[in-house]
């Protein structure tokens, strides 16, 4: 025998001895008393004579007699084990002295447990722990009767102290997330808007912070500025919350005392997976949705949240396997962020069991019953060949076994001696297949962004010291650097810096009048937007500066005396945005995937659903992106949380999503070139139909039959936008004429009223309920959204400001009551008016006599938002500029990717080049039969409502903007090789394409690859692709939009040609890529 089997030796003579009375013989229990298990806990015997072993349980009741325990131990065979409970009383009130004898012992901590009462004094007692009753006892109960201890009781302090858990992991090279250990009082740390930072370590937000006291569960996670900001707060489940989302807080705890681990944020598409180990040989796994996303619980018809079993991959096993064996624990439950084929163990709980599943229930018994027995007869290492029935049949299993079985047949095994999955119960082989209907296996989708509002962009030259002081003080003096202000304490400054500007006569005097002008825009775009940077650019840019001869500093610069400051603004996804992007979301749900509504759930929460989102890097791509999972999953709540888990952002999916650094580039330079030149000859459109080298597509001859005589068309809507650009004029000079008036008639209260009511909105409201939606779109109806009193947007009242609501009644009929008009969202009348009449100034050029084209779609996206977001201005002409930008833009913007097809398929092929090589990656995968995590089929159960174990889909969505839809169309429906019938969309479809005058916002294209059983693995006819188009929110934005009911987005045709196989739409891709790297033909 071995120290503890000698210690099993000495305690069972202990016990029949029973000297003096001292000690607690076997018919004189001092426990809940010795239970011979037959199913029930409180069958209580006298003896113990027919066991040959007694277990002792000391737990906490809530725990001891919990239902996994019950049935686990129940399970146990009686001729062998005898159970005993120690329970609350014993353990809270007795001396260990007077504690039962057992052989071995199962012994937790849970909430109460005096941990210190069965183990030995621990070095350092972890801040903010209050389990343990006390430290003056050493290890009383193991040193005094040496029994097997299950779970090893000296190592479990260590679980109560997150720093001793990843210093465990790390000891054991067990991967964890990148983190820093900080003590808020250390000098060396610094906090900045987006990072903290220690002894020179940096972790970016995203990023958790977890207090080290390992039973404090408040863990909070911070976002970064450019995707809204905010923070995320989790906690142990109530009701069926587990986080909620705080969009005001944007700085870390500084609790006096207390330190906290900072690690990076590690996405895992939502999912959260929890492993249960017995023994180091075997582990289960489970999946659920991570409360990270929205906070909300899932839960079954009796109330248990909803998890599914897993397969974990070899690697987890081998984490597993770790896990157990550094901590001692031999039941022990951990928690793996999985991002790729990568794992990170982010959390070890310690005793641990696995909730509702009978067959975790039979192999943990057995297994424990296989320790307790090697360990009670004296085996140097009780784990050696431990394994449990599943190990038997099942060896590619979240139930697994690292060690070779001999009962198993070679046939069953493969080189590295485990089981083939082949064999696993409920595996699919895609050779079985004959006779059944076909089965989806891929989803993909390119979609364009959502309703925007309209981009704007302000260049100002700046000489006023204030300016050039706030430059140098961020790049240094004498360098030429280009300035791109991104933090919110620069903005702030910035803002200031205007206001001084625009505040101070002295200051304000020294300014021209379009200088003054330009700050007041900058100072409303910071006002009246949340500084949250994802959808503003500032930037510096230094244009002249002084010379010194005499300056040490290289090439002889000095100090900077002129600044080009530009701010962009606008292009931001609306409240329509937000909506068509969820709705859309929920139609994918309900009609893409199979099993209805709850089907792509079921699939995704169980692992057989493969979801990547890719975006580009613009926060109006990013948000649609957002929304559309919120749909899609069914999720709630803000989106910030839903952005920074589920959608991918990275250089590489920018670039491919990203027409900017596009290779084509030149060549639409050269397209826009030749169609300034063609219609700016004054002809007739019919003529320039006729005389067209080159078939025009459909809508683009129809578009020109309405244009007729385009510059005839652009004089006419150059002075409808003069005539917009004068109405706002003059709602600006009634504006300022009645607050004059009002100013001069108005009472004190009055007055004050009036000021609050036209202040802009506070910089306070950072954190409204929708936060990133706050942050970036337009309401419905601005002056009701300003009169609304939120819980975290609405401006603090004044001191006296409730009485005097109550004393002054004539308040409520004086000036402040009086609605203005106001433009949609945070829009001023000025910032509108500016708008169009900085399109005014930009589309003709009196000089040349010539019509700027690049300012056509923008005009038709100007007007159609104020069509839709601000009818209730009443602005006439609204109706014949929306007809006509529509007109000319129907004709020219499909041109500007190509006039003829050659043009077309060239830009078609280098601008989406990237995203097909992505496509043509993605029909592999889907072909494929290795899925890096899947469902566990052996542990799913009816209760799991689960039809299909073997049944998975990858889903891959593409958010990006109109280009890429208009490029991707163009080569998929002209063939490269100069074939139409080699082309992937058919002819009819053709047709229906070249009907579709605009590829309006949500336009989407997907791809889906469906798997016919009937066909051998190889026949390439067993994966057939087929493709379908929506050309998005089509409908009339003056007679089909309400700020309640946006437009809705057309539904999906399918486009494909008849049979187009898997296969040769990959050929295809192929092909395309191709042609892309050729050169192009001259004309």
């Amino acid at each position: 025998f071995n120290h503890f089997g000698m210690g099993a030796q000495i305690a069972r003579e202990d016990r029949r001895e029973s000297v003096d009375g001292s000690q607690v013989s076997a018919g004189e229990p001092r426990g809940n008393g010795f239970f011979s298990f037959t199913g029930n806990l409180n069958a209580e015997t006298s003896s113990t004579q027919g066991s040959r072993f007694v277990i002792g349980v000391c737990a906490m009741d809530k725990k001891a007699n919990s239902k996994p325990m019950t049935e686990i131990l129940s399970r146990l065979p009686r001729h062998t084990f005898s159970i005993v409970l120690f329970g609350d009383d014993m353990i809270l009130n007795h001396p260990v002295e007077d504690w039962p004898l057992c052989d071995a012992l199962i012994a937790f901590f849970s909430t109460g447990f005096p941990l210190e009462k069965v183990r030995q004094r621990s070095s350092r007692v972890c801040p903010g722990f209050n389990g343990a009753v006390g430290t003056i006892q050493a290890m009383e109960y193991v040193e005094l009767r040496q029994p097997i201890v299950v779970n090893d009781l000296s190592k479990q302090n260590l679980l109560m102290d997150r720093r001793d858990v990843y210093r465990v992991l790390k000891d054991h090279d067990i991967p964890t997330p990148r983190s820093v250990l900080a003590k808020h009082h250390e000098a060396n740390f610094i906090e900045s808007d987006d990072y903290v930072e220690l002894n020179g370590v940096r972790i970016h937000k995203p990023f958790v912070e977890k207090p080290v006291n390992g039973e404090n569960h408040n863990i909070y996670i911070y976002y970064p500025t450019n995707a809204g900001g905010g923070c995320k707060h989790l906690f142990r489940k109530i009701g069926n919350r587990s986080s909620e989302f705080h969009p005001n807080v944007i700085n870390v705890r500084r609790e006096p005392g207390q330190s906290y681990i900072y690690e990076e944020f590690i996405s895992t598409q939502g999912t959260d997976v929890k492993v249960y180990t017995v023994g180091p040989n075997y582990a289960h796994a489970e999946a659920r949705k991570s409360p990270v996303l929205d906070g909300k619980v899932m839960r079954d018809a009796v109330g248990k949240e909803i998890r599914y079993p897993v397969i974990l991959s070899t690697h987890e096993k081998e984490i597993a396997y770790k896990v157990c064996r550094a901590f001692g624990q031999t039941v022990c439950g951990f928690d793996i962020l999985r991002v790729g084929n990568e794992s990170y163990v982010c959390d070890v709980n310690g005793w641990s069991f696995v909730k509702n599943s009978p067959k975790y229930y039979d192999d943990c018994s057995v297994l424990l019953r296989q320790f307790l027995e090697r360990a009670l007869a004296g085996f140097a290492d009780p784990y050696e060949s431990m394994h449990s029935p599943t190990d038997r049949l099942l060896g590619n299993s979240s139930s697994m076994s690292l060690l070779d079985m001999g009962e198993r047949s070679g046939a069953d095994h493969g080189e590295d001696g485990r089981s083939s999955e082949m064999h696993s119960p409920g595996f699919h082989d895609p050779l079985d297949n004959e006779g059944q209907e076909e089965e989806l296996r891929c989803v993909l989708a390119v979609i364009r962004h959502g309703d925007r509002t309209p981009k704007q962009k302000m260049k100002m030259l700046v000489t006023h010291r204030r300016f050039l002081a706030f430059y140098e003080d961020r790049v240094g003096q004498g360098k030429k650097k280009d300035l791109k202000i991104k933090t919110i304490k620069d903005l702030e400054e910035l803002l200031a810096v205007s206001k001084q500007m625009i505040d101070q006569p002295a200051h304000s005097d020294e300014l021209e009048k379009d200088q003054f002008k330009g700050i007041c825009t900058l100072r409303d775009v910071l006002e009246r937007w949340q500084l949250c940077g994802i959808n503003r650019k500032v930037q510096m840019k230094p244009r002249a500066w002084t010379h010194d001869d005499q300056s040490t500093i290289p090439h002889g610069v000095g100090a900077v005396t002129q600044l080009l400051v530009i701010v962009k603004w606008g292009g931001d996804l609306t409240h329509s945005g937000i909506q068509q992007a969820e709705s859309l979301g929920q139609h994918f749900r309900q009609i893409m995937y199979p099993g209805g509504d709850g089907g792509l759930l079921r699939l995704h929460s169980t692992y057989r659903h493969d979801l990547k989102i890719y975006t580009s890097d613009e926060g109006r791509v990013q948000k649609t992106a957002a929304s559309f999972a919120k749909g899609l999953l069914e999720l709630e709540g803000d989106i910030v949380p839903i952005l920074v888990s589920l959608v991918l952002k990275s250089k590489d999916a920018d670039s491919m999503l990203d027409q900017s650094g596009s290779s084509a580039q030149e060549m639409i330079l050269q397209v826009k070139e030749r169609l300034h030149n063609i219609l700016h000859r004054g002809d007739d459109c019919g003529l320039l139909r006729t005389n067209s080298s080159s078939r025009l597509v459909r809508s683009v001859a129809a578009a020109l039959d309405v244009v007729e005589q385009p510059m005839k068309k652009m004089e006419r809507m150059h002075k409808l936008l003069n005539s917009l650009k004068e109405q706002l004029t003059t709602f600006l000079d009634n504006d300022a004429t009645e607050k004059a008036e009002n100013a001069i008639t108005a009472t004190a209260f009055e007055r004050e009223q009036l000021a609050w009511a036209y202040k802009p909105p506070s910089l306070e409201r950072q954190g409204s309920e929708t936060s990133v939606v706050s942050c970036l779109e337009p309401v419905a109806d601005a002056t009701e959204h300003r009169s609304t009193v939120s819980s975290a947007g609405a401006r603090p009242k004044k001191p006296a400001e409730h009485m005097a609501n109550k004393t002054h009644t004539r308040s409520s009929m004086g000036p402040s009551s009086k609605k203005k008009k106001e433009p949609c969202g945070r829009e001023t009348l000025e910032m509108m008016r500016e708008r169009w009449a900085k399109l005014y100034r930009d589309f003709y050029s009196k000089k040349h006599n010539t019509y700027d084209l690049s300012k056509i779609p923008d005009i038709h996206d100007c007007i159609r938002y104020d069509a839709m977001h601000n009818a209730h201005l009443y602005l006439s002409g609204i109706r014949e500029l929306l007809d006509i930008s529509a007109s000319l833009a129907h004709a020219l913007v499909p041109q500007e990717y190509g006039i003829d097809v050659h043009e077309k398929l060239h830009i078609g092929t280098n601008m989406c080049r990237s995203l097909l090589k992505k496509v043509r990656d993605d029909l592999d995968l889907a072909r494929g039969f290795n899925i890096t995590h899947r469902l566990n089929p052996t542990f799913a159960t009816t209760d799991h409502l689960i039809k299909s174990a073997h049944r998975s889909v990858r889903t891959r969505l593409y958010f990006t903007s109109e280009s890429h839809l208009h490029t991707l169309l163009n080569v998929l429906r002209h063939s490269v090789t100069g074939q139409d019938e080699n082309a992937p969309v058919s002819r009819e479809a053709v047709k229906f394409i070249e009907d579709i005058p605009e590829l309006c916002y949500m336009t989407h294209i997907v791809v889906r690859v469906f798997e016919r059983g009937g066909y051998h693995s190889l026949d390439p006819h067993r994966f057939r692709v087929e493709l379908s188009l929506s050309p998005g929110a089509t409908g009339d934005p003056l007679t089909e939009f309400s700020p309640k009911e946006p437009l809705t987005v057309a539904p999906l045709k399918v486009i494909s040609r008849e049979g187009l196989t898997c296969q040769e739409f990959q050929d295809y891709i192929c092909s395309v890529i191709a042609f892309g790297n050729s050169k192009p033909q001259p004309e």
